[in-house]
Formats: C-alpha cells, structure tokens, sequence
C-alpha cells in the first residue's frame, strides 16, 4: 500500500472531496479495504448484497446480460469511483456483474451505513444522483453507437473513451493503462473475439494503433477521432 491508508483513498475519491473531517474519520470507521486480483469476482447477476463499492486502484468491468444471454461490458471502472451504487439504494437483486480487469485496492461501505452517510453529509445524495445520471448518458450513447456504428467505429470510439480514464503518455502517442483482452473488447462492442482481431491487425498495419506487452499504445489520436465519428 505504500504507506497510503485506507483514510487517505477515502479522501481521495471524488464523491467524498468535500467531506469535513469527521466525515472522513466515520467513512473510514464503516468501510472495509481489501486487496483485489485480476480475475476475482466482486458480484453476479441477481446478487442480493446490498454494498457499495469503492474502487480505490486498479480497474472492473461492469457487465450486463443481453435478452439474448449475450454478456456486455457496459463501463470500465478506473480508481478513484464508485460502484454498485443501484443495489445499495434500492431494493433489488443485482442486474448486472462487476469483475476485476486490474490488480488494486476496493473499499466496501455497507448499504445502512451508506443511508447513514446520506443522513448526514449535506450535498452527498445529490452528488449520487449526479452520478448515476452521468452513467445513464453513457449507456445511452453506447447503445446508439452499437446501434449505428461499424465494428471499426466502435471500437476506436470505445479505445478513445477509454483513454479518457486509462491514458498514459508514450514515446509513440498515448498507451492505454488497462490490460484487456481481445474478448474484452468484443463484450465492449458487441461484436466477436475473431472481429475485433482482424480489426485490431487493420488498425496496427494503418499506424493507429501499437502494442506494447498486453497494454496498447494510440499513435494517432486525430486519425483514431476521425475514425471514431459515428452519424
């Protein structure tokens, strides 16, 4: 942990920038931290647990279901957010599954303390709201895109909106900080494993796109917006 305490991720969070003091000492008081590993399951579909979830460092996918039974990923969750806030302010079995892409630290506050937190740190339940709107508007964009736009429009629209959380500059563009797989990207776009590899070998044979390891690095972000316009 390098010597940072649960406390100082506490702080560091956006949702909680503005608490007082004492807000921070009870937050660190009703939450528990723990170590997460690639791979490791944080909730499933029709799940009853009623936790928020903070995600201190690393990254986890969110999934859905389509009626078809087909698995998306609708986000890409970067440290420093919350998560697996709709169970823990309503009443329902989870819709969807949270599953860790990146190695880091999560924070859990249980679903009463949470009420607890809304009680009693002004401005917090509105900055909730605030977020879960902003992530409809995702969904909802990322639903029109699937719909109108080409697997190469996807996909370099989803590399770029990726960048905004996971960039990291490079000797050669920008390298995009979370490992994922070509599966991955096709459970992002709602396409196929076999797709996104072939569209992946067109972007590196036309200079967008580099890898490096298991990480990919964006040569060219002008050329990768310009692919990525949908409508």
């Amino acid at each position: 942990m390098s010597g940072r305490t649960k406390l100082w991720y506490l702080k560091n969070l956006d949702i909680f920038s503005h608490l007082r003091e004492e807000e921070y000492q009870m937050l660190d008081q009703h939450s528990s931290m723990r170590a997460i590993k690639r791979g490791d399951i944080l909730y499933l579909y029709g799940s009853s647990d009623k936790k928020l979830y903070m995600l201190k460092t690393g990254a986890v996918k969110i999934t859905k279901l389509t009626p078809g039974g087909r698995e998306l990923i609708i986000d890409i969750i970067k440290g420093g957010s919350l998560f697996g806030e709709m169970a823990a302010i309503e009443d329902r079995e989870r819709d969807e599954a949270a599953v860790v892409v990146e190695d880091g630290l999560l924070c859990e506050l249980s679903r009463p303390d949470f009420e607890r937190m809304q009680k009693m740190v002004p401005g917090l339940s509105i900055r909730v709201t605030k977020m879960i709107g902003f992530r409809r508007w995702k969904l909802e964009n990322k639903l029109i895109d699937l719909l109108y736009g080409s697997v190469e429009q996807r996909l370099a629209k989803t590399i770029l909106n990726l960048l905004d959380d996971f960039a990291v500059p490079h000797a050669e563009g920008y390298l995009l900080k979370v490992k994922l797989t070509h599966q991955d990207f096709a459970d992002l776009i709602a396409s196929t494993r076999e797709t996104v590899t072939a569209t992946m070998s067109k972007l590196k044979n036309d200079g967008l796109l580099e890898v490096e390891g298991r990480y990919l690095i964006v040569r060219s972000l002008e050329r990768l917006r310009k692919l990525g316009e949908i409508g």
